[in-house]
């Protein structure tokens, strides 16, 4: 008879490994269900509820894609992926890169991109809010001092740049929807792509565009760059960038929690 820790560890293996579940059949009392059979319903249970959990961080990709492909995609992931943590919430970071490679999904183009909005939008969501960096506690920072400043980003703040409109795409596949029906159904995608800000205010997600350069800046900011690194940056990939325009943007749109030289 196998010691409780090795029969732990290879019933957690059975989950995801039919050999492992042969292996570790013969420790399984069956009590009325064979062994084997006693994994399998543990089996489906774990790929259902985990499936589960991926429909609703999703459920708009789940929508373009259909239910079939969908829970299929789902199954593939979770065998390559297992959950490692005991929050769900924290499942599925790699979902969106997944089902990219997977058959079909070429026909759909900014599925991808979709999908990691999604898992964006769904971070969040979840993510702590601190307070917003009060303006006031900037004033007693020497004028040589800015350069050097490192502004921190809200814990939800996430960015997204998509060569496609997948915010246009979110929107028009919500349950709540109320726009012209056929929207839903046709999205022009030479409307072309969109940089975001996506940040929780409250018990809402606002989704904030972004110009090329803004994004770049708030980009090297997350990174913990300076201001004066993340304004270079800024500035090489937009030359028109405006630096006091955005930092009083964003700074009354509250993306900043605190601040370090």
């Amino acid at each position: 008879m196998p010691a409780l820790r090795e029969l732990q560890t290879g019933f957690a293996a059975a989950m995801f490994d039919p050999e492992a579940a042969v292996r570790i059949a013969p420790g399984v009392q069956a009590q009325g269900i064979e062994s084997a059979r006693r994994l399998q319903v543990y089996r489906n249970n774990l790929f259902a509820g985990l499936t589960g959990v991926l429909a609703a961080v999703y459920p708009v990709t789940r929508r373009l894609v259909g239910e079939a492909w969908f829970d299929q995609a789902a199954r593939g992931y979770i065998a390559v992926h297992p959950s490692r943590c005991g929050d769900v919430h924290r499942y599925g970071d790699g979902f969106a890169a997944y089902i990219g490679g997977c058959p079909g999904a070429d026909a759909l183009p900014y599925l991808t991109d979709t999908a990691r909005l999604e898992w964006r939008y769904h971070c969040a969501f979840h993510a702590e809010q601190l307070p917003s960096l009060n303006i006031d506690s900037l004033r007693s920072l020497r004028q040589d001092d800015y350069p050097r400043l490192c502004l921190k980003l809200q814990p939800s703040a996430r960015l997204l740049d998509s060569a496609y409109p997948v915010l246009r795409i979110w929107q028009v596949n919500q349950a709540d929807w109320t726009g012209d029906p056929s929207d839903a159904a046709v999205v022009d995608l030479a409307e072309g792509g969109i940089r975001l800000l996506i940040l929780r205010e409250g018990l809402e997600v606002a989704f904030i565009p972004l110009g090329r350069g803004e994004h770049a800046w708030l980009q090297g900011l997350g990174r913990g760059m300076n201001l004066l690194e993340s304004q270079q940056q800024a500035a090489a990939l937009d030359p028109d960038f405006d630096l006091g325009a955005a930092l009083r943007r964003h700074l009354l749109q509250g993306v900043f929690s605190g601040w370090r030289t």
